[in-house]
């Protein structure tokens, strides 16, 4: 093995001893996975250890999924760019959402709406990820949308960036209005099935009963308690965790609900990167970049520039989860991190995936590794 692979090896390893109980990653160069590793354990408690086929909710990494599906339908001439989304969705499923009746789907695509985000809404965080988080409770597509409805927009359509998870439950229905599918069956039909993603899920059903599903656990701060609160079904784990496999994604929806593995989520970034899923026009517009918080967006790709070069991709923190990937513009060598530790409405600093990509070697030895391939 070489020296870059072993130190990429213990820094997993150890990054699993100290803060995530089980982690996965892999790495690709050109249209070919070159890498995997795994670390720690899917479950501590009854000795189950985390392996390359160990599968983790991938949080906002279904954005880059959804933006891919909406993009295959402009190519095939059935919407465009610039449509309203008013012109698709009926006037009672926009009722009281700020900026819904005028927003474009690029807007949506790339966080200029303005419409606010039911994640940062105390009444939803509490409901789907805190204290009220019931485990039987599986949440319909747009249940999510009712927990915005009657409040203010954050600013106009296209006058700035604002995050909104609630854009790509809005996205989710505008491909169920466009195919007449549900999101679940065009994710299969059009990215799942294609690229053979055997282990790639949507967790709309809160069916998360995968013999290779990992269990979730959350990080339990301050900011965690007093922002979200501890659930019923949630229950104490090591070094100040919470595990809270009980609650399922279902309320996630494509925004953020798709299961995965790192061997999956590396195929369809590479994929994507090669031109496999979209036309040379549509990725023209996937990276078109404006300003989005000290990085650029595109149609829900970032661009960022970090120590070790620019990256373009996407993170993801759920409940329970955390993941990132993406592919750095001048090595071509490609990066997937996915963790069984989710970190929202905890701390800033809290661990998660992004956080451990940004602050470690971890990008340095990715291209170490990818430079004798």
């Amino acid at each position: 093995m070489h020296q870059a692979e072993n130190e990429l090896v213990t820094l997993l390893h150890q990054k699993a001893l100290k803060t995530f109980p089980g982690m996965t990653m892999a790495l690709g160069k050109g249209d070919k996975i070159i890498w995997q590793a795994a670390a720690g354990y899917a479950d501590a408690k009854n000795h189950v250890k985390s392996v390359p086929e160990t599968q983790f909710g991938i949080g906002s990494i279904t954005k880059v999924f959804v933006a891919v599906i909406v993009l295959q339908l402009v190519e095939e001439g059935l919407l465009s760019l610039d449509d309203p989304l008013s012109n698709w969705l009926k006037k009672n499923r926009l009722a009281g959402i700020a900026n819904a009746e005028s927003v474009s789907v690029r807007q949506l695509l790339s966080h200029y709406s303005g419409i606010p985000s039911w994640e940062n809404q105390p009444l939803w965080i509490s409901a789907a990820r805190g204290q009220q988080a019931r485990p039987n409770k599986i949440w319909l597509p747009d249940e999510s949308l009712d927990y915005i409805r009657g409040t203010n927009a954050l600013c106009l359509p296209g006058e700035a960036f604002n995050y909104s998870n609630s854009n790509f439950t809005l996205s989710g229905l505008l491909i169920e209005a466009v195919t007449a599918h549900s999101f679940e069956e065009a994710l299969r039909r059009r990215i799942i099935h294609p690229l053979l993603l055997k282990s790639t899920f949507l967790a709309a059903g809160g069916a998360l009963d995968s013999g290779n599903m990992s269990r979730r656990f959350h990080q339990r701060d301050a900011h965690f308690i007093r922002n979200a609160g501890i659930a019923d079904a949630f229950t104490p784990a090591p070094n100040n965790m919470l595990d809270v496999s009980a609650i399922n994604l279902s309320a996630e929806w494509a925004a953020g609900g798709i299961v995965s593995t790192a061997r999956d989520v590396m195929t369809f970034m590479l994929a994507l990167k090669n031109g496999k899923l979209l036309q040379v026009e549509s990725m023209t517009e996937m990276q078109r970049w404006l300003p989005a918080d000290g990085a650029e967006m595109g149609l829900s790709l970032f661009r960022t520039d970090t120590d070790d070069g620019v990256v373009i991709g996407h993170g993801g923190n759920v409940l329970g989860a955390s993941a990132c990937v993406g592919w750095y513009e001048e090595t071509d060598c490609a990066i997937a991190i996915l963790t069984n530790v989710g970190s929202m409405h905890a701390a800033p600093e809290a661990d998660c995936a992004s956080l451990f990509f940004k602050q470690s070697a971890v990008g340095k030895l990715a291209q170490a590794i990818a430079s004798r391939h």
